[in-house]
Parts: C-alpha cells; structure tokens; sequence
C-alpha cells in the first residue's frame, strides 16, 4: 500500500468523523427544536431520582421492605413525565421526522432485545457477574442505541 493510498483513507476516515460529530450535532439541534428544555429537564429529574434512588438502597440496607420498593419506584413517575414530553415533541414533528423516529426505534428496541435475549442465555450458561453484566445495566443501553439509530436514520434521509 503506498504512502499516498494511506494518506487518502487516512483523509477520508477523518472526514466522516467530523461528518458524525456534525451530525450529532444536528441530532442535539433536533432535539431543541422540538422539545426544548422540557425534555431535558424532565430527564434531568429523572436522572437525579434515579441516582438519588440507587444512593438510598445501598445506603439502607436493611430499612423495611415497603419503603425499600417505595425508594425504588420512586423514579418511575419522573420517567413516565419524560416518555410523555418526549411523545408530545413527536407528535409536533413533520413527517419526515416522525420516519427518523421510528427507525431510529425500530433499530434500537430489537437491538435491546437481542441483547436482553443474550444476556438471557448467558446467565443460563454461566454465572455473570451482577455488577457488569446485569439486567438494570440494559436500560442504559437503549438511550445509546437509539441515537445510534437516529444518526443511521439521518445519514439515510438527509
């Protein structure tokens, strides 16, 4: 391979990473044009419950049962208020939009299932270890995900 081949992938390799940078860009622009800061205060609360709800559990150990899943339901209201302001700013999308949406959904749910479903049969198989490999570690896969498929999806229609 020459020196001038490997310069020009070297080139082109540099240049679709800053295309990705930019288009996570434009996904962040996206998402401010139709939610705004509702969405990313909604998230926020609902972040900081969880973290404050996953603090109390292992911080109390041994407190009584019912205030044990009472702390850890606690983030579920907040998760729901963010679901719902999130559908509201794609109800308000245009056409176009609500596509990108989906796919980008249709390629971050059956991706999440597969993992779901591997980890699944992995347990079965050996012992995994809670604190790397557990099911409360998959929901924080899907936000991952489903820009992955939000990026894929704008590279296809924009």
């Amino acid at each position: 391979m020459s020196l001038m081949h490997l310069a020009r992938r070297l080139n082109s390799a540099i240049g679709d990473a800053k295309r990705a940078g930019n288009e996570a860009g434009a996904a962040i622009e996206h998402t401010n044009k139709y939610y705004g800061l509702r969405l990313l205060r909604a998230g926020l609360f609902w972040i900081s419950t969880y973290a404050m709800s996953r603090g109390l559990l292992a911080l109390w150990p041994d407190t009584e049962r019912s205030v044990r899943v009472l702390i850890a339901l606690a983030p579920v209201p907040l998760f729901l208020w963010f679901l719902w302001i999130w559908m509201k700013g794609v109800v308000a999308m245009d056409e176009l939009q609500r596509r990108i949406e989906l796919e980008a959904l249709a390629f971050a749910f059956p991706t999440c299932v597969v993992i779901l479903m591997t980890l699944g049969l992995l347990e079965l198989a050996v012992p995994l270890n809670p604190d790397d490999w557990s099911y409360r570690h998959l929901w924080a896969m899907m936000p991952a995900l489903y820009y992955a498929g939000l990026w894929r999806a704008k590279r296809k229609y924009e």
